[in-house]
This record gives structure tokens, C-alpha cells and sequence, in this order.
């Protein structure tokens, strides 16, 4: 590794989650990244570089039928330097072995190329990297690659002649042949503004293939796991380490992407969430004895007896609104449905203000700051880089030392982007440090992060 490479950077994944430019970024669906291209190429440095910056979008272009071939260019035989346990000979046949695994859990029918260059010397094998490329680009190939600027030497060669075997092949009259690049590294050591915010792409990942993506990161059980418990045998892919990974949703650089555009429908969330109210105008039964056991202990995990500000971001009908109100004289509650805050303001106490609106874009008109915001059972009704944004905006609003509590149903959802667990998963990643409250039940989840003061 060089000094860049960090992969401690004291901040984590909160400054990235907080940048107002994810705003602007493209959310283009697998499909509509994959095209016209029957062929995915991905070319990873190392056992697992693919896992770690593009797993969940193979794992969905495999689940549309793209073939799928995986060009491993070392074997990762020097992750562990001074290991005194492990040569390097045989740390290489383990992780070629972890790697197909892998592979196999991302796209079961993947096509995996082992080259056998050395670990840490792609920088002088340009060359052979890019026949190995080229001699797999055939037409109607999308290369995926590492970002030409990701940190690690390795990577950032891959990803030079990577895109010289493509322009090599479009050079020749190839048609059909293109590339984008993906980050690993640059989320550890990288800074917001050495991004290229103008070629990024964000594509949301099915909540399969990001189970696809965990188990094949888990599979590369050299990395995940100590070797021993001698010096130098130390696990490398910690929970930190892995956050970025944690994310729904791929970050791709793709400068050449034509007419390449968002192709979802405009939101339908808000007439979808209206129409509940046709059949009954308590859709989400509060009074049932889950619904009242969980606005008791959310109320039960709040920190403090009065709070100045509060923000119920997906209040509904109000009922878990009122019981904020009694412990602040100022409560902003937020919904998406018009009928649903209609029936909320019905002998309302004083304090509360109504707002009709969609998260994440709602966030970013509200004014002020808050010392309490609580996103109960919204997170899984947003596309995974949705959540991003929201979690993004609800963090830009909490006071030094607010509290941010997070509450969901546990078990499996329908025909909704997320689940409880995963949106749990995605804020704990990004929140980890400011953990205070976790509370796991049989059918809810509750956590509760404190802000920095």
C-alpha cells in the first residue's frame, strides 16, 4: 500500500453522506447501465476488489442474463507481508479458491480468468494487462475496471490499461465495447472533491443482490477472518473497512455514457399513499398492540425528558407525533400523503407544524436545526440511494449532540425497496460511531445515535 491507501480516515462514511452533490448524481437502474451489452467484463487487481466496489451491481446485471466473466490479475498473495504462518505461495492459492467462490455467489454461472501477475507489480505489467483485456472485449462488452485513480497502485494500474485495451478495441472498430470504473480504496483516503461528480453514476441495488454482495465479501474468509492469532495475520476487512460496501446502492464513473438517463417513473408515493386512506382512514391499524408497544418504546429510548426542536420525518395520522409532543413545544412532522396529514391535524395539540412532503428532497427546504429527528418505518419505502440522501439531509439538520432514532419493522417486506434490517444496516454504517441505543426485538428495530458535540 502507499500512503494513500488509508484506511482509517477518521470521519468514515460520514463525509461523504453529508455532500450536497450526491444530489446531482444520475440514478440510471442496472438495466438501463447494462443497455444494449450482452457481456459484462469485470477485472479486478485482486480477490475480491470486485466484491468490495461493484458486487451488488454484477450480482443484478447476472440476475438480467448478461454473461459475466471476472478477470482476476493477481492472486492477492501479499495482502499479509509479515505473516509468519502463511506463505505467500499458499496465501495465493487460498485466495484464488475465495475469489471463484465468491464469483459464484455474485453471477453462478461467471466465467472467472485467473492471469497470475504479481501482487503489487501491475504498474510494470501495463502491457499484459491489456492483452488480457482486450482478448475478452468482444462486441457488446461493458468493462468494468478500477477507478484509474482509486489510491492503491494496483488499482489504479488495472484501471490505466484497462481503459487502454478498451480504446485499443474501439480504435479497431469494435462496436459495442465501453468501460466504466468503480472505487474501493478512494473511500478510505479520498476526499468529496477529487471525486468526478460530473461522470458519476449511482445505481441502486435490488435488496437480493446485496445479500449476494455480503455473503460473497464473506466468502473471501482470509480477509474477513485473522489467519492466526500470530502478528501480522490480522483480519483486513473490518466493519469500517467494509462500510462503504454497506451502501445499496454502486457508485460507478462512467464518462461515456450517451443518452444514459434515470429511466424510473416520477415518484407515485404520494397517490399511492392516499389511496390507503379509500378503505379506512387508520391504514396502519394504531391502535393495534404492535403499533402502541412501539411508540412506547421509542418514546422509552429517547434520551432526554424535553427537547427543543423535533422532526418526525413519515408521521401519517400523528400518533406517534403526539406523543413527541409531549416532551417539545416545537414538533415539525412530515408526510408524504395529504390525506394522511388531514386526519394528523384533527384537535392536534399546539406546537406541531404539518408539512406535505418527500424525503429526501423535503429535507432540504426545512429550515432551522433539530435536537430530536426520528425516522419511524419510513426507511424502507426508499430506493437504497434515497436513503442515502435522506440520511444525508437528517444529519445536516441535527443539532451538535441531537439525537437521531431510527425504527423499523423486522421482518421481511413486499414489494418495497428495502427491509428493516438492511435500512439498519445502511445507517449503522455510516452512524456506527454515534451509537447510544440498539435495541433488536422480535418485530421492531430501534436505534439511537447521538451527534457529535
Amino acid at each position: 500500500m502507499t500512503t494513500r491507501t488509508r484506511l482509517d480516515h477518521p470521519d468514515g462514511e460520514l463525509r461523504w453522506v453529508g455532500d450536497p452533490r450526491w444530489a446531482s448524481v444520475t440514478t440510471p437502474t442496472t438495466r438501463a447501465v447494462i443497455g444494449d451489452h450482452h457481456h459484462l467484463l469485470v477485472v479486478a487487481a485482486h480477490p475480491d476488489d470486485e466484491c468490495l466496489g461493484a458486487g451488488a451491481f454484477i450480482a443484478d446485471a447476472a440476475a438480467l442474463g448478461v454473461d459475466v466473466t471476472l478477470l482476476i490479475l493477481t492472486s492477492g498473495e501479499a495482502s499479509h507481508p509479515r505473516s509468519s504462518t502463511v506463505s505467500r505461495e499458499d496465501l495465493g492459492a487460498r485466495r484464488r479458491a475465495e475469489g471463484e467462490r465468491a464469483a459464484a455467489e455474485l453471477a453462478p454461472a461467471a466465467h472467472v480468468v485467473h492471469v497470475g501477475l504479481p501482487d503489487g507489480g501491475l504498474a510494470e505489467r501495463q502491457e499484459e494487462i491489456s492483452t488480457a483485456v482486450a482478448s475478452f472485449c468482444s462486441a457488446g462488452t461493458l468493462v468494468l475496471a478500477p477507478w484509474t485513480s482509486d489510491g492503491h497502485p494496483d488499482h489504479d494500474a488495472a484501471g490505466r490499461a484497462t481503459r487502454t485495451a478498451v480504446l485499443s478495441r474501439t480504435s479497431a472498430g469494435e462496436a459495442g465495447v465501453n468501460l466504466a470504473h468503480y472505487l474501493v480504496w478512494f473511500w478510505h483516503w479520498g476526499e468529496p472533491d477529487l471525486l468526478p461528480w460530473s461522470d458519476l453514476v449511482a445505481v441502486d441495488a435490488t435488496l437480493d443482490a446485496q445479500s449476494r454482495r455480503a455473503r460473497a465479501v464473506r466468502r473471501h474468509h482470509s480477509q474477513v477472518e485473522p489467519l492466526s492469532t500470530a502478528a501480522g495475520d490480522e483480519a483486513l476487512l473490518t466493519d469500517a473497512v467494509l462500510a462503504p460496501t454497506v451502501r445499496g446502492f454502486t457508485t460507478l464513473v462512467l464518462s461515456h455514457r450517451g443518452n444514459l438517463r434515470p429511466d424510473a417513473p416520477s415518484s407515485q408515493r404520494p397517490a399511492t399513499f392516499d389511496a390507503m386512506f379509500d378503505r379506512s382512514e387508520d391504514p396502519w391499524s394504531s391502535d393495534t398492540w404492535y403499533e402502541r408497544r412501539k411508540r412506547a418504546l421509542t418514546a422509552a429510548v429517547l434520551r432526554r425528558e424535553r427537547y427543543e426542536r423535533v422532526l418526525d420525518l413519515g408521521c401519517s395520522t400523528g400518533a406517534l407525533t403526539r406523543d413527541l409532543a409531549s416532551r417539545s413545544g416545537d414538533v415539525v412532522a412530515i408526510d408524504v400523503s395529504q390525506r394522511a396529514l388531514e386526519i394528523a391535524a384533527r384537535d392536534a395539540p399546539s406546537g406541531l407544524t404539518w408539512v406535505r412532503g418527500e424525503a429526501p428532497s423535503i429535507i432540504t427546504e426545512l429550515s432551522g436545526s433539530f435536537d430530536l429527528v426520528v425516522m419511524s418505518e419510513v426507511g424502507y419505502f426508499l430506493t437504497p440511494f434515497e436513503l442515502w440522501l435522506t440520511l444525508g439531509g437528517l444529519i445536516d439538520r441535527l443539532a451538535p449532540g441531537g439525537e437521531l432514532v431510527l425504527v423499523s419493522w423486522r421482518h421481511a417486506t413486499r414489494e418495497i425497496p428495502l427491509d428493516g434490517p438492511r435500512v439498519h444496516a445502511q445507517v449503522r454504517a455510516v452512524c456506527d460511531r454515534w451509537s447510544v441505543v440498539n435495541l433488536v426485538e422480535e418485530d421492531v428495530l430501534i436505534d439511537v445515535y447521538e451527534a457529535s458535540r
